[in-house]
This record gives C-alpha cells, sequence and structure tokens, in this order.
C-alpha cells in the first residue's frame, strides 16, 4: 500500500477492472470471505472472462473486416484493369 495520497498503478488498474475487487482489497472482512462470496467471487470471474472473450473476439473480428474488404477492392481494381487493359 502506498502512502496516504498515493495510488499504484496496480491499484488503479484493480479499479479498473472492478472497483467493487478494489473495495475488498483494501476493506477485507473481518473474519474472511463467507462461503456466498467465495461463490460470487467465483462468477464474478467468470463473469468478467466472458466479457472479455467477448471484447477480444468483437476487436479480433474486425481486423477479419478490413483484410475482406482490401481484398475485394485489389479484385475489383484488379479485374476492372483486367477489362480495360484486353
Amino acid at each position: 500500500m502506498e502512502p496516504e495520497g498515493w495510488v499504484s498503478a496496480t491499484e488503479l488498474a484493480d479499479y479498473a477492472y472492478c472497483p467493487r475487487s478494489h473495495y475488498y482489497a483494501l476493506h477485507p472482512p473481518p473474519g474472511g470471505p463467507a462461503p456466498a462470496a467465495q461463490r460470487a467471487a467465483r462468477a464474478g470471474v467468470r463473469y468478467h472472462a466472458r466479457e472479455l472473450g467477448r471484447e477480444r473476439r468483437r476487436a479480433e473480428g474486425g481486423r477479419g473486416a478490413w483484410a475482406a474488404l482490401g481484398i475485394g477492392l485489389v479484385a475489383l481494381f484488379g479485374g476492372s484493369a483486367w477489362l480495360f487493359l484486353r
């Protein structure tokens, strides 16, 4: 933990990942996590993994669309040049 008033990059990353996770990292329950809280934490991990997977697929899918557009343009211009230069 940094001195009062300072925030580390790790704390910022934890907060960006999940504000609730950041809060509980700074304020752990006195008796440790309850079984229901542990189940909820596992559900939260699955939720974040699912959402990050969706985001990753969405980002990677954009590259495929641009590649298809580029191939289509090359084919269009190549076909046009072939017709006009015959």
